[in-house]
């Protein structure tokens, strides 16, 4: 067990994060870069990046599977390790490892192209490896249920809409309107306030219907962004406080030792 919670310790540790950050986002990097034409002819340098990125995320996950038990002192070696392989960061590190694993078998086929489509996922490893993210997560969380219910009033109302717009346009315009899904492509792109403009109203109802989602759209937004920044804000001032009252219990026990020193 020592040797497990040795191996935590070490990945948990600033430097380490800070090199695989490093190799997560050259990969990202050499991902997007490999798609523009013009860097096709620097494409085997980039996957090669690629490449030793997965291996390093290898080494992270053979390391983090090993070490599994030290997260789960009550569970046996197997469980503990099965948990972190099925949880969510689990399967990301797998995902970060494919490139390497299967490109040294489908390194000269059509495959390869395939086993890199996934590779995607590594951005999500920017979560563990980044504060900034950590902290985003843990707004989100905490005001899940809040969030929950303002997405579930923005989808009856989208739902709605769409129903309602349906059966105002479908006679002026069988062709746009065909069918329900056509309408809620409307609604959602009316309620986020985008406007494509591939399809809208041309009933003088249809056109009020839309004018009301519109407006009441810009509401709905609002609200779970309010929500989201409320809880931020509060995430940022709890870490300040506790930053504020380490340094002051810091403080006073430098005096105190100072105090009986003299």
């Amino acid at each position: 067990m020592k040797l497990y919670v040795a191996i935590q310790r070490f990945l948990n540790k600033n430097w380490v994060h800070y090199i695989v950050l490093f190799f997560i986002l050259i990969s990202i990097v050499a991902v997007i870069a490999s798609s523009f034409e013009e860097m096709s002819r620097y494409r085997l340098a980039l996957f090669g990046i690629t490449y030793i990125s997965s291996f390093v995320f290898l080494l992270e996950y053979a390391a983090r599977i090993l070490s599994a038990p030290a997260l789960h002192p009550t569970k046996s070696a197997i469980k503990a390790r099965l948990l972190y392989t099925l949880s969510f960061y689990g399967f990301v590190d797998f995902v970060a490892i494919l490139p390497c694993v299967l490109t040294y078998i489908y390194w000269n086929t059509e495959v390869v192209h395939i086993i890199i489509l996934p590779y995607i996922f590594i951005i999500f490893k920017l979560i563990r490896h980044s504060r900034s993210f950590r902290l985003i997560g843990k707004a989100l969380y905490s005001v899940r249920e809040e969030l929950a219910t303002a997405y579930t009033a923005s989808f009856i109302t989208i739902c709605f809409s769409a129903i309602l717009m349906y059966y105002i346009e479908r006679n002026a315009q069988p062709d746009v309107f065909e069918n329900i899904g056509d309408g809620i492509w409307w609604a959602i792109i009316t309620f986020a306030t985008v406007g494509y403009g591939d399809i809208y109203p041309i009933t003088p109802l249809g056109k009020l219907l839309g004018c009301i989602i519109c407006l009441f759209g810009v509401a709905m937004v609002a609200i779970p962004t309010g929500i989201i920044s409320s809880s931020f804000m509060s995430m940022i001032q709890k870490k300040e406080r506790q930053q504020m009252q380490a340094e002051k219990e810091q403080e006073e026990k430098r005096q105190e030792e100072k105090h009986s020193n003299d």
